[in-house]
């Protein structure tokens, strides 16, 4: 498809004036590209640029949202609909948000999220209204007269570059429904949930606001840092740093040197002082992982933190006031704990104000999709690999897949598999020992090396219905090439035909 001559169509050469040249917007092909092209021609005027564009349809519905923001702002889902005013400003505009509108669900979102100032453009082309160019910032009085000529006179090319970009996607998207290949997304907007994850989230957006204690439980790799990342964030102490300990990572000797402070000569080794945690954390969020390895000793002495909060260096003897918020992680079965005498009742009590269970993977099923998508576009923009959806063929193995790991697993997974892939679609698939050791109660388990490669790939060659060659053949799934795989099918009396279900 012949997309540059576009740029010849929307803005002639000779009106450009002093906009960048042309050939710029040429090698536009993605929206990261899109976002470097716009800060490329503003970062005279402005350093840090925060950039949201909303491309809308011929009813003025929004289309789509890209956003790049340097993880200033975190956004959560943008309304599909806003005020005409925001498609019709042929001139860069000036939005100050002091208060929310409920009559304005954008510039509620954009105020909810931290934005003080926004410059709001059109893109705009003869009588259509494309959709429009956001610039945030989280301070008033940022954006001078100065950028906003610029934004003016480059809004041309800015419709073009984005144009091309939405006309490319569309193309993409096109292929990848014929194709049945999931795209690669990057998702900036929070969390990834379906149904099985909303109760969750809904008590997060209950409880983040206050100052209540929270315990995040469930299996290891669910998520829990992320979940007391988002609880911070949304909580009225998000303007300082959530401080995170791992009580599974220390020895038992220094975590209470860790979590309280030490003075100087408190032991052999204490050659100064040391602010602890607690201290750290005061007027923030402290956020403790992995509760359940606490020793019993510090177990007191924590129970103590949380009640008085106070604490005292080790070594000291100034009691030392704390505003800190709790928030506290396991994988354990804390009552379980309490009940076999590993941890105190009432620091389990303490720490039990307010909990939120997070499902395994297995339980979110429609959510492994979504974030196959996303852990891939990561990936893919993190390394640079040019890479434009993922295979379908795979998709049927990853979603009956266990997962015990989680989404810890499943995001690796992902990772290894972009890393090595040389195709445009990569597949993506299992760890095949664990499937096939959970594949049946009822079948005999495998005596030998052979009896274990035949399970093996048969089934393969049954995910893959039989095929052995291309790109959703066995051969690709096992990572050998199809000459080997026949030779080994072959030599174990593997006849193809035998094994589809």
């Amino acid at each position: 498809m012949e997309l540059f001559g576009l740029l010849e169509w929307l803005v002639p050469r000779e009106t450009t004036g002093t906009q960048p040249d042309h050939d710029a917007v040429k090698g536009i092909k993605s929206e990261a590209e899109l976002m470097a092209f716009i800060q490329s021609v503003l970062r005279p005027y402005l350093h840090t640029i925060s950039i949201l564009i909303g491309m809308a349809d011929a009813d003025g519905m929004i289309t789509c949202w890209w956003l790049h923001t340097d993880n200033t702002f975190v956004f959560p889902v943008f309304p599909d609909k806003v005020l005409p005013m925001y498609l019709s400003n042929l001139t860069s505009n000036i939005l100050e948000l002091h208060t929310p509108d409920r009559r304005d669900a954008f510039q509620t979102t954009l105020f909810k999220s931290g934005v003080k100032e926004a410059l709001i453009h059109s893109l705009h082309y003869q009588d259509k209204n494309l959709g429009f160019l956001c610039l945030l910032s989280e301070t008033s009085n940022t954006f001078s007269s100065a950028l906003q000529s610029e934004v003016n006179r480059s809004a041309g090319l800015f419709v073009a570059a984005c144009l091309q970009v939405l006309l490319l996607q569309l193309a993409e998207e096109y292929q990848q429904k014929v194709t049945g290949a999931l795209p690669l997304v990057v998702n900036n907007s929070g969390m990834i949930g379906g149904k099985a994850l909303q109760p969750a989230l809904h008590l997060v957006s209950q409880v983040a606001p206050t100052s209540a204690t929270v315990l995040l439980t469930g299996e290891t790799g669910t998520g829990k840092e992320l979940f007391a990342a988002a609880i911070h964030n949304a909580s009225p102490r998000k303007n300082n740093i959530m401080i995170k300990v791992n009580c599974a990572a220390l020895p038992p000797q220094l975590i209470e040197s860790e979590l309280f402070g030490h003075e100087k000569g408190a032991f052999t080794g204490a050659l100064q002082r040391r602010i602890g945690k607690f201290e750290l954390a005061d007027k923030s969020t402290l956020f403790l992982d992995e509760i359940g390895e606490l020793p019993l000793e510090l177990q007191a002495k924590l129970l103590r933190a949380l009640q008085e909060k106070e604490i005292e260096r080790l070594g000291g003897n100034n009691i030392i006031k704390v505003d800190v918020r709790i928030v506290a992680a396991t994988n354990k079965n804390l009552e379980e704990e309490v009940a076999n005498g590993r941890f105190r009742e009432d620091l389990y009590y303490r720490l039990c104000v307010f909990p939120i269970h997070l499902p395994p993977l297995r339980e979110r099923i429609d959510d492994i999709p979504v974030l196959l998508q996303h852990f891939a576009g990561s990936a893919a923009l993190r390394y640079e690999k040019k890479i434009r959806g993922i295979n379908p063929a795979c998709i049927a193995a990853l979603v009956s897949y266990r997962w015990p790991g989680n989404i810890r697993e499943l995001e690796n997974l992902v990772e290894r598999a972009v890393i090595a892939s040389t195709d445009l679609y990569i597949m993506i698939t299992p760890p095949l020992s664990r499937e096939v050791a959970a594949s049946s109660d009822t079948s005999p388990p495998a005596s030998t090396l052979a009896d274990t490669e035949k399970a093996v790939i048969i089934q393969a060659l049954q995910q893959c219905n039989g095929k052995i060659r291309g790109p959703q053949g066995a051969a690709a799934m096992l990572d050998i090439k199809p000459t080997t795989l026949e030779a080994r099918m072959k030599k174990l009396g593997i006849v193809k035909k035998h094994v589809l279900r």
